[in-house]
């Protein structure tokens, strides 16, 4: 019951209502209405309100409602004011952000989303150019620096990453002399009866050289005469010896002879081939060796001082930690000269190509982090980068082209050499091994997500080795059907279990073979491969991918049959090159044999991935799923799935999935010794 008397209660309500209409009147100033027609307004106090209430709102703000009631003409409008209500803020967009990549000697493009004053800005520049196939704009090299700064006007909303000044600086500096300036240079100093019998392309690469200062990368498809090449280079510049040629075991005989021949006047007796380390070297002229030897030769080499360095298949130093890597780059940086000759310089990602830019460079290049951010996606992990990626494909093909390396395919340049034909064979299903328990489980391992990449890892391995095991009996009646059709082959496989079964099939067929694997010597190498070539009654080569992929010449087969897979697309794409080669008068059909159901499966589209990476950077020609590549189904059945339809899978093969066959490589390479 209240105690307050009439006169009291009208007192406050008189106060109340004074205070409502000077809050109203404080709030309303801004109404055009007449402030008589401003109907007091009602404030809601938390302190008058229940403890129910005050409970849960006694945070609430104060809040006052305003009722405007204009002219009988008008309609009430009803205005909401919130007392603690901040001052609203402009919402910033998020920033656009581009790149810019070389994509010609003297053009770069700008990759950007839509941003229409950027747009504007980008027309205002006289080299523009823009292209509506992939919606980007590009300019000349020259004009960067303007392009930079008239966006700067644009910042923050618009961030635009600037070349690199290495590129900048190569764009600028580049006066490389045009092909047909290369074509007038002075090759005198060589011997004339040498460049009578070089191709015009061959003599083109001589000249790329010189104007390199005997410091560039011939990277001419497998069969092009890249040795010849190399030894052209190394003749001009004579007064630079000795001369230090670094190749696989295999073939150092093989440059001993190309030596004698190609340059005749260099004594014999100056001429070494090291069989082991601690070979006495006395005042050579030429010094060949394996990498291996070098490893452990390298203070010894040093010591003597070579002005010429040729490094035969670099792609074997794509590990800038392996101990053949560091002694090659010491010997490169000491040299005045150095040439490297790969037909495939990078066998699966750009990464692989840094140490041979360094060693052709002398360093005068970016550092690896650099390299590897700008080009191979560099990412920096938990524990360091990872440039197992690819990106900037199209201006790393630019630098290298323009800089350090020449490349021709065979295509382009021998257009009499027959045309290369793949069919991928489907082995009959019937006589493939039941699969396994093991080959089940490991199939299983292998879609695991949750499982780590070393289990990965290895159960890709051992599901490797139950599949050569699974498709040996597949393979040897394959093999019997081509024996019957009286052809001249070769037949590549990758295990000695698989080599065996296919040379007792050969036995059984009283037919004449030869076989190269990692137990073959460097002399009977030779020996074998004249017997293949010279004498008709060697019908069959059975070659170790690993072992024979490359440094040997078999050009009197036109098929070459590949029993096995192997995860490197750039030795696989070697081997196929023994046959096809200059001297090959014929069309080369190349046979994949693939079975269903194991793990080729697997390796068969990941082949194809690496390959579509060193594609975009003008590091391979090659592609398994081309207009060139045919399937064949030995069982001859409409229901039987072909390995091709593995490719209609769009899903892309990630990074760990590379690195781990990699590592699946180096690891099943040392267990059998051939590499």
């Amino acid at each position: 019951m209240s105690t307050l008397s009439d006169e009291q209660r009208k007192m406050i309500e008189e106060k109340k209502k004074a205070a409502q209409a000077k809050l109203a009147a404080k709030f309303g100033q801004k109404s055009s209405f007449p402030s008589h027609n401003i109907t007091p307004p009602k404030v809601l106090n938390p302190i008058s309100r229940s403890p129910q209430q005050n409970r849960f709102n006694r945070y609430t703000p104060l809040t006052v409602g305003v009722v405007v009631s204009p002219s009988p003409s008008a309609k009430a409008v009803r205005i909401n004011y919130s007392l603690n209500n901040e001052k609203s803020k402009p919402t910033s967009s998020k920033p656009v952000k581009g790149s810019c990549e070389l994509i010609t000697k003297d053009r770069f493009v700008v990759h950007v989303g839509y941003h229409q004053q950027l747009i504007e800005t980008f027309k205002t520049i006289p080299s523009k150019s823009f292209d509506p196939k992939t919606s980007e704009w590009s300019f000349l090299v020259r004009d960067h620096d303007m392009v930079m700064n008239s966006i700067k006007s644009l910042e923050p909303n618009v961030k635009i990453e600037k070349l690199p000044y290495f590129i900048l600086k190569m764009c600028k500096n580049d006066n490389k002399s045009s092909e047909t300036d290369l074509s007038k240079m002075d090759l005198s100093r060589i011997n004339k009866e040498m460049l009578d019998n070089l191709y015009p392309f061959q003599k083109y690469g001589i000249q790329f050289g010189v104007s390199k200062n005997g410091r560039c990368i011939i990277a001419d498809d497998m069969g092009l005469g890249k040795t010849i090449q190399a030894i052209g280079i190394a003749m001009y510049y004579t007064s630079n010896f000795p001369l230090l040629i670094v190749c696989p075991s295999s073939m150092r005989y093989t440059w001993e002879e190309e030596i004698r021949t190609r340059i005749p006047n260099i004594p014999v007796t100056s001429i070494y081939v090291l069989s082991k380390a601690s070979e006495y070297v006395v005042d050579p002229a030429v010094v060949i060796t394996s990498y291996d030897l070098m490893t452990k030769a390298k203070d010894m080499l040093l010591d003597l001082k070579f002005g010429i360095v040729i490094l035969d298949e670099s792609h074997s130093l794509k590990n800038e930690k392996s101990g053949r890597t560091k002694a090659s780059l010491a010997l490169a940086m000491q040299a005045s000269r150095c040439i490297l000759l790969s037909g495939t310089p990078a066998l699966s990602r750009p990464m692989e190509l840094y140490t041979q830019i360094k060693a052709v460079t002398r360093s005068a290049f970016m550092t690896p982090i650099e390299y590897g951010k700008r080009y191979c996606n560099g990412q920096e992990a938990k524990y360091g980068w990872d440039f197992s990626g690819a990106s900037n494909m199209k201006e790393l093909k630019v630098v290298l082209e323009t800089q350090f390396m020449v490349r021709r395919l065979k295509t382009e340049v021998l257009k009499q050499l027959p045309q290369k034909v793949r069919n991928v064979v489907v082995l009959e299903a019937t006589n493939i091994k039941a699969r396994t328990e093991d080959m089940n489980t490991l199939e299983g391992m292998l879609n695991d997500k949750s499982l780590r990449k070393t289990q990965v890892r290895g159960a890709l391995l051992e599901y490797f080795n139950h599949t050569g095991d699974a498709k040996l009996p597949a393979i040897c009646a394959y093999i019997t059907k081509l024996l019957k059709e009286d052809k001249k082959f070769i037949v590549f496989a990758h295990h000695q279990k698989v080599m065996d079964g296919i040379s007792k099939v050969l036995e059984d067929n009283a037919t004449y073979y030869i076989r190269i694997d990692g137990k073959t010597s460097s002399e009977e190498r030779k020996s074998v491969c004249d017997q293949f070539q010279n004498e008709d009654k060697f019908r069959v080569a059975v070659l170790s991918i690993c072992a024979a992929n490359s440094g040997i010449t078999l050009t009197a087969a036109n098929l070459v049959v590949f029993a096995e897979l192997f995860w490197n697309p750039g030795i696989l794409t070697q081997a196929e090159d023994r046959a096809h080669r200059i001297g090959q008068a014929e069309t080369v059909t190349i046979q994949y044999l693939l079975a269903k159901g194991t793990a080729d499966d697997h390796l068969w589209p990941l082949i194809q991935s690496k390959l579509n990476v060193l594609n975009k950077a003008g590091l391979s020609k090659d592609n398994f799923k081309d207009d060139s590549t045919t399937v064949i189904n030995t069982a001859a059945r409409s229901d039987q799935m072909s390995i091709l339809d593995f490719f209609d899978d769009d899903s892309e093969l990630n990074v760990d999935d590379l690195k781990e066959l990699d590592a699946i490589e180096e690891s099943q390479c040392k267990r059998l010794k051939r590499c």
